[in-house]
């Protein structure tokens, strides 16, 4: 028969021994993550620099800024903003010390004058887009000259000159287009290269849309103002380098 061990040789108190050593470890545990937090509280990790909205990752710093012209100028233009992403294609623009052509929609530049005054003062050229991105050809003359001249107004209380050139959205014009535009100065432009960035395409895909198709005097339509305009930030290093590698350098559009 067995003889039962005394109770301070351990029997009936090792659960209890084990019970207080677990305690003991939960408690180191605890202080280990308070002290932790404290920590980041009073030391919080740098932020990762970048464009200030949902553009996506740090814009890169390029090795060079050069924008040599070897082969001829082409021109980067961006339509239907100023909005969320403008900023990010600013920054990245900026980091490239590359210019580019800004086709706004008066709606948005009274909602974001502060963006346009970004765009100019970083030397861009800031144009007429209409009112509210119509189809101008579908429209009575009047309306015309309101979505236009509205714009123009905009544009100048924000801070820009008045723009000389227009737009039409979806490249929808016809004579009673062209009427209102010259009396108010403006001439029309299209593009050469369109990326259609705007239907959520790959960073990739937007980039080799410009670098297979880029000649001399290409115009190459972006996007700063759509919903998927967050890819065409991503994609915007690409094709800044993948140009100048080319000998194309980004230039200012001729009013």
């Amino acid at each position: 028969m067995t003889t039962p061990l005394p109770a301070a040789q351990g029997g009936p108190r090792r659960p209890a021994l084990r019970r207080h050593l677990a305690e003991l470890g939960a408690a180191l545990l605890a202080l280990a993550a308070m002290l932790a937090f404290t920590s980041y509280v009073r030391h919080p990790p740098a932020a990762e620099a970048g464009p200030a909205d949902e553009a996506g990752p740090a814009v890169p710093r390029p090795a060079s800024t050069a924008n040599p012209c070897l082969r001829g100028r082409v021109m980067l233009t961006f339509d239907d903003g100023p909005d969320a992403h403008t900023r990010g294609v600013l920054e990245v623009l900026r980091a490239y010390d590359a210019r580019a052509t800004f086709f706004v929609l008066g709606v948005k530049v009274r909602a974001h004058p502060e963006l346009v005054a970004a765009e100019v003062a970083d030397g861009h050229q800031v144009e007429n887009h209409s009112w509210d991105h119509p189809h101008l050809a579908d429209l009575s003359a009047a309306e015309v000259r309101t979505q236009l001249a509205d714009t123009q107004a905009a544009v100048v209380a924000a801070g820009a000159p008045a723009p000389t050139l227009v737009r039409p959205p979806f490249g929808n014009s016809g004579p009673v287009v062209h009427t209102q535009a010259e009396a108010l100065r403006l001439r029309e432009v299209r593009w050469s290269i369109d990326t259609n960035d705007w239907r959520g395409r790959a960073p990739a895909d937007i980039r080799d849309a410009v670098l297979a198709g880029v000649r001399p005097g290409s115009v190459i339509l972006l996007h700063d103002g759509s919903r998927e305009s967050g890819n065409t930030v991503r994609a915007l290093p690409g094709i800044i380098e993948g140009l100048r590698e080319r000998g194309f350098c980004t230039a200012l559009m001729r009013s």
